[in-house]
């Protein structure tokens, strides 16, 4: 009897060990695993520029084909909208790409714009009828833009590397008919 607790108080111990070890060699290997498909949300700034000559109107920005933030009307020469968004503020994870549709107000539409509000009275089913007939002439662009060159895994890295104090920044930037995205890591707190 003796012997046969000594031989289970050996195995015993043996089985153990071999069991955490085995725990911790998992536990390691799906640490490695998910981190290196990381896709925890990370903060987002998204800044929407127009350096063109006329005023536009931000009608979609969709990253992955999902419902995205619109800044709306962002004013000619130089005109911007900023938003951020922090980690938790949504699940998804960074886009692989974003789809832009916008409108440009060329002189000729803010032309008609201004006649139709010096001569209807505002809201009038005349004006909504003028406003619908403008809004089908105005310019209106759509863009598919992948990001994957632009938004790459070391720039992810490094905004995962400090999520508390660092961003992603997607600056979008309206040139009339062109739009362009370039992407950083934007430190907003010390």
């Amino acid at each position: 009897m003796a012997q046969s607790k000594l031989w289970f108080g050996y195995c015993g111990r043996t089985v153990t060990a071999a069991l955490v070890a085995l725990l911790a060699l998992m536990t390691m290997s799906l640490t490695a695993c998910v981190h290196a498909g990381d896709q925890r949300p990370v903060g987002l700034t998204l800044l929407f520029l127009n350096v063109g000559t006329d005023g536009i109107g931000v009608k979609r920005f969709d990253p992955d084909g999902l419902r995205g933030p619109v800044p709306g009307a962002v004013g000619a020469g130089g005109g911007g909208a900023q938003m951020s968004f922090m980690p938790d503020d949504s699940q998804r994870g960074v886009p692989q790409f974003v789809e832009v549709e916008w409108s440009v107000a060329t002189p000729q539409i803010e032309a008609a714009q201004a006649i139709r509000n010096k001569n209807l009275d505002k809201y009038s089913e005349a004006w909504m009828q003028e406003t619908d007939r403008i809004n089908r002439m105005t310019p209106r662009y759509t863009r598919r833009i992948d990001l994957t060159p632009i938004v790459t895994p070391a720039l992810i890295d490094q905004v995962r590397a400090d999520r508390a104090n660092t961003q992603l920044k997607l600056t979008i930037t309206f040139n009339n008919d062109q739009v362009s995205i370039t992407a950083r890591a934007e430190k907003w707190r010390k």
